[in-house]
């Protein structure tokens, strides 16, 4: 789907290519003979401001993000945006491999470094961190709604669960400092042109957190040498390794119970995702039974 005739004149753009995107949707654009790129969020107008911000700041900082060039418009029930566009190509290493793994876990420890320093933006409007996922008695009533319906895939929901939370016991996570990540450093956000880094892409999950919150989708309990090419540059404290698991199996437990409550839904991915083992998970490295 391509955005209607009146953003287009609205905005003043003509669409070269479609970019995609997950929630947000991305477009290709010529302004001028400029490159550019279109954005339409699928969040509300509070989220989008604190992305904006955060990517104002981001570049301040010195890295290759790209803050808005105009306003937000709403046109069609929805905000649209204009951005540059990052040139660039996905890591020189393939995804996945050991090499590429620990280049980007220095890179994200590198990054984690300059976001502590943005530590006035406060959270991201919607959002929380793992130990107030994990004590909030909706998934409970979530999980036992939906249970004849999904009697198998809600009593692995539940033990995850139920063991995340037995984690946290004695950890005292809320004591812990917090600070700004990015959500979703995956090798597919990143771009390289020459060698250097020149592109750091998709904020939209970008919120206040522990650090250790983003390797929930850098690590996905299995890309290991993230998080050991992380350390050597910025060593995890003996706590910090202690919810790593609990941290992961949050986000994954949260998604589900959103989709549970919604309706109808396939629990594949998530199920795939809590079902993974890694060394790194100590006392529940072993595979569920």
């Amino acid at each position: 789907m391509w955005p209607s005739a009146e953003v287009i004149e609205t905005i003043g753009v003509r669409v070269v290519a479609p970019l995609g995107g997950r929630l947000n949707q991305h477009w290709l654009v010529d302004v001028g003979g400029e490159r550019l790129v279109l954005r339409r969020w699928a969040t509300l107008a509070g989220d989008v401001a604190y992305e904006l911000q955060l990517l104002d700041r981001v570049a301040a900082l010195g890295w290759p993000v790209a803050p808005a060039v105009a306003e937000p418009v709403e046109l069609d029930g929805h905000l649209w945006g204009l951005f540059p566009f990052l040139p660039g190509e996905l890591p020189p290493t393939p995804h996945g491999s050991p090499t590429e793994q620990r280049a980007r876990g220095r890179l994200l420890a590198a990054f984690h470094a300059d976001l502590a320093r943005l530590d006035d933006l406060g959270q991201r409007p919607g959002w929380r961190r793992c130990e107030t996922i994990l004590a909030d008695p909706a998934l409970d009533r979530v999980l036992a709604e939906r249970e004849q319906a999904y009697s198998e895939e809600i009593r692995l929901l539940r033990w995850h669960l139920d063991r995340a939370r037995a984690w946290l016991a004695g950890l005292r996570p809320q004591e812990r400092p917090g600070q700004l990540i990015h959500g979703d450093f995956t090798a597919w956000n990143l771009r390289y042109q020459d060698g250097q880094l020149s592109g750091i892409l998709d904020f939209e999950l970008a919120h206040w957190d522990h650090r250790i919150a983003d390797f929930a989708l850098s690590w996905r309990g299995k890309y290991d040498a993230v998080i050991q090419g992380y350390t050597e540059i910025s060593p995890l404290e003996p706590e910090e390794w202690e919810l790593l698991t609990p941290m992961w199996w949050a986000w994954l437990i949260e998604g589900a119970c959103r989709d549970l409550a919604a309706g109808p839904c396939d629990l594949g991915w998530v199920i795939t995702h809590l079902l993974r083992r890694s060394p790194l998970m100590g006392r529940d490295a072993a595979p569920f039974r």
